[in-house]
């Protein structure tokens, strides 16, 4: 896939998740799917922090080389904090500006933000015309289905956004009010993908070769993985490598076990103490669904207070797995997680 100047190549995307994908998450994705992820994106960052210097959304545009290509993606309502915003990524390094008009967490869009800006398309175009003019990388944009089902305005959302100088258009196929219950409506998908010239890249239900295939069959220039990269953190690798007829290999409990504990080392050199545990539980309460005796390890594990006391169990857990290899490695296979939205 082509946005712009930039390849994308393999087109597969990691998706921007809130309060999951920071440089740790992206990094590890990157490291466990060895050349088949074509382009990270960033948790979406609030230009009204983000304008005003905040440590914390400043920090949040920071990247490793190894991430690149990547995209910084960014929310509001204001044309002209937007637009600082845009700059401010820009001035990064990010290769991709990406807006979000698909949030449909109640704050965000009591603000204006996410969803809501599909409801607003004169404010929207506003704000991509001025964003896109202050811009010298691409503008992209992620957005929702519609609102709610007697407003599915996709395709509509798409030709203004395409009409101001977008480059790539990702689409959830839910709608706002949906937010991640039921499923994708991939009619909508192949609505925007027959709409537009530019790329279309669908989001949401992509946890797996199988429904990747389903993803390109309306038309996907690329995919865009997000919760799924949680449940399964080789995802990527299966997808890309299903696509030349190759089977990924088997995962066991190690490789589940090993991939905790590089989390843990990323987050660490990322985050204090605190957030740290935060996110690891986070991971592990998705990461293991599907692991023999899953439950217990999630019980075991998030339970545990404090960063030492988690490391320690952590340790004893991992320990205990290694030493069941020599029971063979069948008796370890990890079916992997189901996304159910």
């Amino acid at each position: 896939m082509q946005i712009g100047p930039v390849r994308v190549a393999p087109a597969l995307v990691l998706a921007p998740m809130s309060g999951v994908t920071g440089s740790a998450f992206r990094r590890l994705i990157k490291r466990e799917n060895p050349g088949c992820v074509g382009l990270v994106v960033s948790e979406f960052i609030s230009v009204e922090a983000l304008s005003r210097n905040n440590r914390r959304s400043l920090e949040m545009c920071r990247f490793s080389d190894e991430e690149k290509p990547i995209a910084i993606q960014i929310f509001g309502y204001d044309i002209d904090r937007m637009v600082t915003g845009a700059r401010l990524a820009e001035e990064s390094g990010a290769d991709i500006v990406d807006i979000n008009c698909g949030c449909p967490v109640p704050k965000v869009v009591k603000r204006g933000g996410g969803c809501e800006l599909m409801r607003q398309s004169a404010h929207l175009a506003r704000m991509l015309t001025a964003v896109r003019r202050s811009l010298t990388v691409p503008l992209t944009v992620k957005i929702r289905a519609g609102w709610d089902d007697g407003t599915r305005n996709a395709a509509e959302i798409a030709r203004i956004a395409e009409e101001c100088g977008v480059s790539m258009i990702a689409i959830h196929g839910r709608t706002c009010k949906q937010a991640y219950k039921g499923t994708v409506d991939w009619d909508i998908v192949r609505s925007v993908v027959e709409s537009v010239k530019v790329p279309v890249v669908p989001s949401g239900d992509i946890c797996s070769p199988e429904s990747a295939f389903l993803a390109r069959q309306a038309g996907a220039a690329a995919l865009m993985i997000g919760r799924g990269a949680l449940l399964n953190p080789w995802i990527f690798s299966e997808i890309e490598l299903s696509g030349e007829k190759r089977q990924a290999r088997k995962r066991t409990e190690v490789d589940v076990a090993d991939v905790i504990e590089k989390y843990l080392v990323l987050l660490r050199e990322e985050l204090p103490d605190k957030a740290v545990i935060g996110r690891l539980k986070q991971f592990i309460c998705q990461v293991t669904k599907g692991l023999r005796g899953g439950a217990a390890v999630r019980r075991d594990l998030c339970t545990t207070p404090g960063l030492p006391d988690f490391m320690e169990q952590l340790a004893r857990w991992s320990d205990t797995v290694r030493s069941r290899t020599k029971m063979g490695p069948e008796s370890l296979l990890w079916a992997g997680g189901s996304v159910d939205a």
